[in-house]
């Protein structure tokens, strides 16, 4: 995933101590008994030319709207599409800048009733850039951004049970030249989402290591992003979810600063097949962006 870094550290110890008690406190709830059935239907022999039936299919879960990824993968060949409708970022940190994006599709293409892979086009983005000192020291640009590759890997709770959890590699291939827009080097990662079901929560503990490029120069470096997150029905309100969850990102590159941003989303279940989402995502420190708000859609076939 692309992270925005910038280097200022503030309220790092006591965000990283806050997440730590949020982890502890997930497993606690685990303890409490969960309604949900253990897997106990067999779908291992579906494959991407054998498809899933449609009555078999598990729960539509994409990946959206908040940055933790779902355990969740598309059933055996089946299709996915998510994107962005529009997706707007303000940042304060050294200057201002600006970035709309839109039409990012992540396309999931299901191989087996355990795997998907996916491929994400950060799509058509403008973002300017200005240090307030001067009309002059202004920049912006317009362009396509990076492309990512990735393979989601259950390793089990697809379907349903009281945990799921998920293995997802990931190689980011850059696709512009514009340092608005793309630093310009090949990177990747691995990412391992755990999912926790008491009742009818779920709880999003999620762990990620990156290789990425240094800020300044060719050097590479390892970058570490933690979160928890939480998503419940809203009462009253048919196919409809919220959720919240506290995200931080911290790396050994000391011209990269930590980001940790607080951010909120919400879900409309238009059909069985269909979600429309919102989010807002809100800077804790000032290399954070500043805000972040969009809206997207997600559709299986």
């Amino acid at each position: 995933m692309e992270r925005n870094t910038s280097r200022t550290v503030t309220a790092a110890p006591k965000v990283e101590t806050m997440i730590v008690r949020l982890v502890a406190i997930a497993f606690l709830i685990t303890l409490i008994p969960s309604r949900g059935k253990a897997d106990d239907l067999d779908k291992s022999g579906y494959t991407l030319f054998d498809p899933t039936p449609e009555d078999l299919l598990r729960k539509f879960a994409p990946d959206r709207p908040t940055k933790g990824f779902s355990v969740r993968t598309i059933d055996a060949g089946h299709f996915e599409i998510e994107t962005d409708l529009a997706n707007t970022t303000i940042s304060n940190s050294n200057g201002t800048t600006r970035s709309f994006q839109t039409l990012d599709p992540t396309l999931k293409l299901g191989l087996t009733n355990w795997m998907d892979l996916e491929v994400q086009f950060n799509g058509l983005q403008y973002t300017e850039s200005f240090d307030g000192t001067s009309p002059f020291n202004f920049l912006n640009a317009t362009g396509f951004g990076d492309v990512f590759l990735r393979s989601k890997i259950n390793l089990f709770g697809n379907d349903s049970g009281p945990m799921g959890f998920a293995l997802i590699p990931y190689v980011k291939l850059p696709s512009s030249s514009n340092p608005l827009i793309s630093n310009g080097a090949v990177e990747g990662g691995l990412i391992a989402p755990l999912a926790l079901r008491p009742n009818d929560f779920i709880i999003t503990l999620m762990t990620e290591v990156d290789d990425l490029k240094s800020a300044v120069g060719n050097n590479r470096y390892a970058n570490f992003v933690n979160l928890v997150s939480v998503s419940h029905a809203v009462p009253g309100a048919d196919g409809i979810n919220a959720m919240v969850e506290l995200y931080s990102s911290v790396g050994t590159d000391p011209a990269t600063a930590p980001v940790y941003t607080l951010d909120f989303g919400m879900n409309f279940r238009l059909s069985q097949h269909v979600i429309l989402d919102v989010g807002l995502n809100l800077g804790l420190n000032s290399a954070a962006p500043k805000a972040q708000v969009y809206t997207g859609i997600s559709a299986r076939f």
